[in-house]
């Protein structure tokens, strides 16, 4: 049923038929008792004059007098008029022949995204190697160092973001397990979170016992049970955490349904008078946990979130529950502890508006306008530090709350890169993604700076940022920072894209979707510099390079432009690209996580940055001289972030030495 509120103006309902505005505005609630008669008359009357229009719509017979139709009762037109038959969407078609291009996004967007449904190939099913367990087996704890080590790292990693648990109580019940140096007098379900926990606390230091132990979680799950508990939800949304840092996404998105309906059965998402309050102190937090997880899959994988706002009554944690409070002026003080929930939680909560906007095919300007207000004001819910024109070293545990927002705005203003846009308006998507993505830069060049907030070099001798920034990594980090790259080396921002690339290196394998993103950002690089060989003047309006460039947006069937009805993969295969040798493709994918050039991407964008130097000397200059490269730069490790500031200045190499850029390919 719906919700409304009292009000002395009725709450109206347009049906979708053929009848004009006046007539199809049909009362839905009254505020008062006596208005139901007054509605039952509205009613009655629209039932006339619907009968009326239908009567004349009915074809005549040969003595000018109306047939017999089928009759329509007052409850077939309510139906009719509730329940719209669903609208259906048109595909978006491709200007050009994007054979080579779909070829090309099956080879090197794999690992990253999937192809719609329709247009996907057949991938071997994985096995599952979950054994049964039987009576009161149970699975032998790891040694203590190793699990405190587990848990620590849980902590500074996930739970540092979302207070899932009550730490203080499975604290507790954790020392009382080890004592007994058992899980045989623990809950069955507690035991399944202590090895979820164990599995999450092996993603910051990519440890490959992390399966190990999410496969005795889930043995320990039992799902027959009508009696579920908060460990279940947490237990189910761990499980999902894991699954799509693997890059399992779409395992991940079933046990995050899995939560959700468990924290549903048990009432996390509304209001309970009669519980305790130390009770709702502890639900709050893991409900909106496993809603902002709910949002933030939804719109990475482009599907309706399970969560509607309309079901959530519980109120938001406090800020006193999340271990600080706010100011005066509703931002949390700078230098608090505090959990940054509240204003991810405020951030996310737009996201539900922005998935049911990006089902359009073309966002308007004004709807864009509306979004971006929306988004800044998102933004001040956070901490002084947390801000864009902030300075200082920035904790990389801190980021993600703010990558979800940019993320979030990257994605909407990407959107209108459809072939379905005008030209100006899919280059001005490109400008405000590429201006997210400089904001993007400000954040991990403070975060790749030692604890006094300077920028590293490979001289100094600081690499205290290097671990805190791969035990931060998750997978949407690592995509964010991935689409970030891509539009600033179309736009030739190679400052800010070495930045980028520099931290996608530090991460390296720390995400198996992070490996997928250098190989595809590699060839994207590759065919970026085929068209300069080729003499294309400007890329940003090269259809090839705007379809590559929307990377995962291809993922959707709603979105998406270059998928062919009707073609397997096998027959996009027949057109896969090939090198410049016309003897092997660029890269394969039958085994995605072994690419590790990394050093290749940071040389190639090296050179690519002396060469926009030169050209803005010859510039300055006005003197045609040819457009050369150093053959030689010195390179700086993978994990070393150059000196580059906020504002993306880096001190140049120098090469006696000179070639051609098409040497560089």
């Amino acid at each position: 049923m719906h919700r409304t509120q009292s009000t002395h103006r009725p709450v109206v309902c347009k049906r979708r038929s053929g009848l004009t505005d006046n007539e199809e505005r049909t009362p839905v609630a009254m505020p008062a008792a006596s208005a139901k008669s007054r509605q039952v008359q509205d009613l009655e009357k629209q039932l006339a004059q619907a009968k009326q229009q239908l009567s004349q719509l009915r074809p005549q017979s040969g003595d000018g007098s109306p047939e017999e139709g089928p009759s329509y009762s007052r409850s077939d037109l309510l139906i009719q008029e509730y329940e719209p038959p669903p609208r259906k969407r048109q595909k978006i078609s491709a200007p050009l022949d994007f054979s080579a291009v779909r070829s090309d996004l099956l080879n090197y967007g794999h690992g990253i995204f999937k192809p719609p449904r329709s247009f996907s190939q057949q991938n071997p099913q994985i096995v599952s190697r979950i054994p049964i367990v039987r009576g009161d087996d149970l699975p032998d704890l790891p040694p203590k160092h190793v699990a405190d080590e587990l848990v620590y790292l849980y902590r500074i990693s996930f739970h540092a973001t979302f207070p899932l648990l009550d730490w203080e109580s499975f604290s507790r019940e954790y020392e009382s397990v080890y004592r007994q140096r058992s899980l045989r007098e623990s809950p069955r379900v507690w035991s399944a979170l202590l090895f979820a926990v164990f599995a999450c606390g092996t993603l910051p230091q990519h440890l490959r016992d992390g399966q190990d132990y999410s496969d005795r979680s889930r043995e320990l799950m039992d799902f027959s049970s009508d009696d579920m508990t908060l460990d279940h939800v947490r237990t189910a949304l761990l499980t999902s955490v894991f699954l799509v840092e693997l890059n399992r996404k779409s395992a991940g998105w079933t046990w995050l349904g899995i939560a959700v309906r468990i924290g549903q059965d048990i009432g996390l998402h509304i209001l309970n008078a009669g519980r305790p309050f130390i009770d709702q102190v502890v639900n709050r937090p893991v409900w909106w946990t496993v809603y902002v997880c709910d949002r933030l899959l939804s719109l990475e994988l482009g599907r309706p979130a399970m969560i509607t706002d309309d079901d959530c009554e519980i109120d938001l944690p406090s800020p006193m529950e999340m271990g600080g409070k706010a100011g005066s002026n509703g931002r949390i003080p700078a230098g608090s502890s505090q959990s940054p929930l509240l204003p991810t939680v405020q951030v996310i909560r737009s996201i539900s508006k922005l998935v049911k906007t990006l089902r359009e095919p073309v966002i308007p300007a004004s709807t864009l306008q509306s979004f971006d207000l929306l988004f800044a004001g998102c933004m001040d819910l956070f901490p002084a530090h947390h801000q864009v024109n902030a300075v200082g070293y920035l904790d990389p545990h801190q980021i993600p709350p703010v990558i979800y927002l940019q993320n979030a705005r990257l994605m909407l203003h990407r959107h209108n890169l459809t072939t379905k846009n005008t030209l100006s308006a899919r280059l001005r998507a490109v400008d405000e993604c590429t201006s997210i993505a400089r904001q993007t830069t400000r954040f991990l060049a403070r975060a790749m700076s030692d604890v006094t907030g300077s920028p590293t070099s490979p001289s100094s001798g600081h690499e205290r940022w290097r671990g805190p920034l791969i035990s931060a990594a998750n997978a949407f980090l690592c995509t964010h920072i991935w689409r970030c790259s891509l539009f600033l080396c179309l736009r030739t921002e190679y400052e800010d894209a070495l930045l980028c690339v520099r931290a996608s290196a530090t991460m390296g394998s720390a995400r198996p979707i992070n490996v997928a993103c250098g190989r595809y950002l590699e060839f994207f690089l590759q065919r970026l510099l085929f068209k300069h060989q080729d003499g294309v003047g400007s890329v940003d309006t090269d259809e090839e390079m705007l379809a590559l460039v929307s990377g995962d947006l291809q993922a959707s069937a709603e979105s998406s432009w270059i998928w062919k009805d009707g073609e397997s993969g096998s027959q996009t295969n027949k057109n896969s690209r090939m090198s410049p040798t016309n003897s092997t493709p660029l890269a394969a994918h039958e085994d995605d996580y072994n690419w590790s050039n990394w050093d290749g991407i940071l040389d190639k964008l090296q050179r690519l940055l002396q060469a926009k130097r030169q050209r803005q000397q010859q510039t300055q200059q006005q003197t045609p001289i040819p457009l050369t490269l150093p053959s030689q730069v010195q390179q700086q490790p993978a994990h070393m972030p150059s000196p580059v500031s906020p504002g993306g200045s880096e001190t140049p190499h120098s090469g006696s030495s000179r070639i051609r850029i098409a040497d560089i390919m």
